[in-house]
This record gives C-alpha cells, sequence and structure tokens, in this order.
C-alpha cells in the first residue's frame, strides 16, 4: 500500500505534548529528538541523607567523639526510677515483657555502637524525636480511651514505625548503621525505659 493512502493518526493535542527527556551518568532516553526541550529535575537532599553520608565517612575512617550531644542525652537520661518491666506490669501488660525488653536491648545495642559518631548522634535524636512525639500524640489518647491492645499495636505499626522506616529507606542509602524497623519499635520501648514515654495514663 502507498503511503499517500495511510490515514493521518496525528491531532493539535499531540503538537502541544511536551518532550520527555530522562538522563542518567550515562544513558538518555529521549522521546522526540535530541533538540527536543528537555526537563530537569534537581533532587535536594534530605537532613537525613546528609547525616547518613556523613555518618558513612566518619566511620570508614574511625572519626570519633567523646561527649554525648545535649540532643541524645535528654532522651537517654532516666526521668525516673520505675523500669521497663514494672511499668508493663503496672499497666497489666506483663504478657507483652519479653518481645518489649528484646526489642529495646537490640536498639540500646545499636544506639551503643554508634553513639560517638556525631552524625550517628543526630540521626537517633532526631528520630527518637518522631517517635516520642508520635506515641504522646498518637498512643496516648488510645490508652486514656481504654482502646484494645490489638488496636494499640496496630496503630503503633502503621502510624509509627512503618512511615519511619519508609523514611529511612529513602534517605538512608548510605545507612552504615543498618537501621530496621525492630530498632525504630525498639525505640519505643527505649523511651519506655527511661520513663519518656508510659503505657499507664
Amino acid at each position: 500500500m502507498s503511503s499517500k493512502n495511510l490515514p493521518s493518526i496525528s491531532s493539535d493535542s499531540d503538537r502541544n505534548l511536551p518532550s520527555v527527556s530522562i538522563e542518567g551518568s550515562e544513558n538518555k532516553v529521549v522521546l522526540g529528538d535530541d533538540n527536543s526541550k528537555k526537563n530537569t529535575y534537581h533532587f535536594q537532599k534530605g537532613k537525613l541523607a546528609t547525616l547518613f553520608e556523613s555518618l558513612k565517612e566518619k566511620f570508614e575512617t574511625g572519626d570519633t567523639i567523646t561527649k554525648i550531644s545535649e540532643d541524645l542525652k535528654r532522651y537517654k537520661d532516666s526521668r525516673d526510677r520505675v523500669d521497663i518491666e514494672q511499668k508493663l506490669k503496672n499497666a497489666g501488660r506483663e504478657h507483652l515483657l519479653d518481645d518489649f525488653v528484646w526489642l529495646k536491648d537490640q536498639y540500646f545495642r545499636k544506639l551503643t555502637k554508634f553513639q560517638f559518631f556525631e552524625p550517628a548522634q543526630e540521626i537517633h535524636a532526631f528520630i527518637l524525636g518522631i517517635v516520642f512525639e508520635k506515641f504522646r500524640s498518637l498512643i496516648y489518647p488510645m490508652i486514656r480511651n481504654k482502646s484494645s491492645e490489638e488496636e494499640i499495636l496496630k496503630t503503633i505499626s502503621v502510624e509509627i514505625t512503618s512511615p519511619i522506616v519508609s523514611l529511612i529507606e529513602a534517605e538512608g542509602c548510605d545507612d552504615v548503621m543498618g537501621l530496621s524497623a525492630t530498632d525504630v519499635e525498639g525505640m519505643i520501648h527505649f523511651l519506655t525505659g527511661q520513663c519518656h514515654l508510659k503505657w499507664e495514663l
């Protein structure tokens, strides 16, 4: 069939479509030709991404400090002498004790391992602050309203642990600490053990 007889499938709207260019360090995908208009997107690093990158460099060179920052110290210092075991017993949740203490200990080991790297202190203080605020704003009302344990644990998972893990995954490509959901949930129980969070109100 001659090209003269082929129907046209272009439209006015097609002519107005912008060309798309996706470029990497060595590869380029172009819709149109190399003379088409290119859209360039610049992504700015977030605070955590910068800290994770800095930590990786300092960890690899062994660049440590000897002091704990005030931002981290506020969470490490205990506010009273009632430990997590007694707090859970007082709240009638002693059946959760084994899991919660294990999670707390797993996080504490990681914190201890990296606490004398300055960027690690900032990372831990930053995330602990998020955990502290979210637990108080989301879980305290549920405890006061006597929500079921199932609802409380689900809220912790969906509204606290998962979003923070997603943030770490998005910004922690250089995370030499390997922070995980286990560590994030462990932060809750670490803060409980240091008397910053309560399970009985």
